[in-house]
């Protein structure tokens, strides 16, 4: 576990980020499939998914692009790892599990998963990574996906990340 404590201005910018994500997409259309009692307030989880990204990108001192599109633009930024070259940035808000998507097997990425502080999100654990496909094939199904395209993975089993000069992110 790796507790990162955000400086005044990675707060200021990770908060801008997650609200510019959230106003360029205020007109947007939930899925079917989401669950309204399930969720939080959009606003909320996209400041909390852009802190835990900046929070990853410290750790593991790799460029966080910090991306902000229209949702008509999804698929010209879709593939755009999180950080860096291949790292996908997962969120916990509650509990000791998090996402892991069936779409995404096979590019090479491998998952990250952090867990901010609330209620002001000024501390990010960062749990440690997995590869995606060895994530996806360790998750256990979601119950609330009919799909069967995302299983949740546990805590427990993410690798602390140590940084090494051979790394591979």
């Amino acid at each position: 576990m790796t507790i990162v404590k955000l400086k005044p201005w990675e707060y200021i910018h990770a908060n801008n980020v997650g609200i510019s994500r959230f106003v360029a997409n205020w007109e947007k259309r939930d899925a079917l499939y989401y669950d309204k009692k399930r969720m939080e307030d959009d606003r909320t989880a996209q400041v909390a998914a852009a802190i835990c990204e900046l929070a990853v990108a410290k750790v593991v001192n790799r460029y966080w692009h910090a991306t902000v599109w229209h949702e008509s633009e999804h698929g010209r930024y879709s593939k755009c790892p999180d950080v860096g070259k291949n790292i996908e940035v997962r969120r916990a808000r509650t509990g000791n599990t998090v996402a892991v998507r069936e779409r995404q097997l096979g590019q090479g990425l491998y998952l990250f998963a952090a867990k901010p502080e609330a209620p002001e999100f000024m501390s990010v654990d960062v749990w440690g990574y997995l590869p995606h496909d060895e994530a996806w094939e360790l998750g256990k199904p979601a119950p609330y996906d009919k799909d069967k395209t995302t299983r949740r993975v546990d805590r427990s089993l993410f690798i602390e990340y140590v940084p090494d000069e051979k790394m591979f992110f």
